[in-house]
């Protein structure tokens, strides 16, 4: 299975751009995962400070769930005012940044999204590490009102994860749905997860706005603090927002990979059928000596 990245590659690949070169001004959008829309912009008066800002429909509720204070200890004083029409800004210069320093820094903006993200899930395994209590369920509208991301604390030594994914296309569902029974099937360490399809798991019993579909499935991980502790709870806030886009890549890998031996099976029963075809029996032949002659039909 392959991991999406966390990292925007192409704001990444922008700011490296820009750091190795002269001066110039920077106006672009760029689109990621879950609706995000980036813009990353040079000041007009000051071409080296260089503003990177994220929309997108999940920020508010982010924001408000841990991750102001979050992108403020990561950011420091480059976390500014959002621009107009986003919702989140960040503003680096860079200018005079040292060479072994450059990979860090663009590393570090090309990483918000994903640090926003992960903000709620930060907030409580610190919560549950230093023996707190986060209250209730973290509600996180991901992309809409039908695909959300729920958090909630349930000791200092397990957090648990669910999610609604809505399958739009219906052969999207039959995938995923046999996808996601084989995550029931936990290794030994790995976190546990249940998958329940269309009935929503005793968790959500008490939200009274839950997604109703069809096509609706929810994915439940149950994160334990040998999980979380330390260092590890970073990796696992970075990775654990993304399982929705990497659901259903997999999906359209899988469905991208029966066309093409469904294509290729087609072609082999063609080439069949071509060796198959008899030789034209009205074609004129020729005898040794080079005399023609035509087989007549009875």
């Amino acid at each position: 299975m392959i991991l999406l990245e966390s990292i925007n590659q192409i704001i990444k690949g922008a700011l490296l751009d820009r750091m190795t070169q002269k001066p110039v001004e920077i106006d672009f959008k760029c689109a990621d995962y879950d609706g995000a829309m980036f813009h990353v912009s040079s000041s007009k008066t000051n071409k080296s400070e260089i503003t990177i800002s994220l929309s997108g429909g999940a920020c508010k509720s982010l924001l408000e769930n841990g991750g102001k204070e979050y992108l403020e200890s990561i950011y420091g004083p480059k976390f500014i005012d959002a621009e107009s029409g986003y919702d989140v800004s960040i503003k680096l210069t860079v200018d005079g940044i040292a060479e072994g320093d450059r990979e860090k820094v663009a590393t570090d903006a090309a990483l918000l999204k994903s640090h926003l993200y992960g903000a709620p899930l930060i907030k409580v395994f610190k919560s549950a590490e230093t023996g707190g209590n986060v209250p209730g369920l973290i509600d996180i509208p991901l992309r809409d009102s039908e695909e959300r991301m729920w958090v909630r604390q349930d000791g200092s030594d397990r957090v648990t994860v669910l999610f609604s994914i809505n399958f739009s296309d219906a052969d999207d569902a039959v995938i995923g749905k046999v996808f996601l029974q084989e995550f029931k099937k936990s290794l030994a360490g790995a976190p546990s997860v249940d998958f329940n399809h269309k009935e929503a798991p005793l968790e959500l019993k008490s939200v009274a706005t839950l997604p109703r579909s069809e096509n609706i499935s929810y994915v439940t991980f149950v994160i334990f603090d040998r999980h979380f502790k330390g260092d590890k709870k970073n990796k696992v806030a970075l990775l654990i927002p993304t399982f929705r886009n990497y659901l259903h890549y997999h999906i359209k890998c899988a469905k991208s990979y029966l066309h093409t031996r469904m294509r290729n099976r087609v072609e082999l029963l063609l080439q069949v059928l071509n060796r198959a075809k008899q030789d034209d029996i009205d074609k004129e032949k020729k005898t040794a000596t080079g005399r023609t002659f035509q087989r007549q039909n009875k």
